[in-house]
């Protein structure tokens, strides 16, 4: 009965997220401008982590494709001092994306800091529909702040499968980003 209670409680509780965090816009059939793959730490000792390979073997996969013309890899020194975004280019050109068809972003600390910083590099080079590469579980959090900067864009989940600690920890910082929200909106 405690256990029916448990998952009763949780579905309701997560009612206000999917109004808040919607399902993502997916990709169509045209190519798009450019294609930001969103930070994550690399591994300590400053190889590419299992979530950077995920997210760049999407993007290089648009790439291939034809999807998109360019990759805006974003991403500082988050957890460590190695720079994401240089760690992931630097996959991405191993296998077979050319220097020239990469931007990096290089100071965002977070998924808003990512879209935003992008989101001026896209605005000087008049790139208007991006599509952006993270993993499965970050989709409609980073919708959410896509969606601040862009009109017309889509969202592209790595094929990757991810572990549950991984959408339980997602699941808190959803909560968290209405808070800061809720915050934010009460301030001014």
């Amino acid at each position: 009965m405690i256990i029916i209670l448990l998952i009763l409680l949780l579905g309701i509780l997560t009612l206000p997220l999917l109004y808040y965090f919607p399902k993502a816009p997916m990709m169509d059939h045209d190519p798009y401008d450019i294609c930001i793959i969103l930070g994550c730490p690399a591994r300590e000792d400053g190889k590419v982590s299992r979530m950077q390979r995920s997210r760049m073997n999407k993007a290089i996969q648009l790439y291939k494709q034809h999807k998109t013309h360019k990759l805006l890899i974003s991403g500082a020194g988050v957890r460590n001092h190695f720079i994401e975004a240089d760690i992931m280019a630097d996959y991405a050109i191993r296998h077979g994306v050319p220097f020239n068809d990469i931007l990096l972003e290089k100071e965002a600390q977070n998924t808003f800091d990512n879209l935003r910083f992008a989101s001026t590099i896209c605005e000087k080079n008049q790139w208007k529909r991006v599509i952006v590469v993270t993993s499965r579980f970050h989709i409609r959090r980073s919708n959410f702040f896509v969606k601040k900067f862009f009109t017309t864009y889509a969202m592209c989940p790595t094929d990757d499968k991810e572990k549950a600690k991984h959408y339980l920890a997602e699941y808190v910082r959803m909560w968290n980003t209405l808070r800061i929200e809720y915050q934010l909106a009460h301030k001014k």
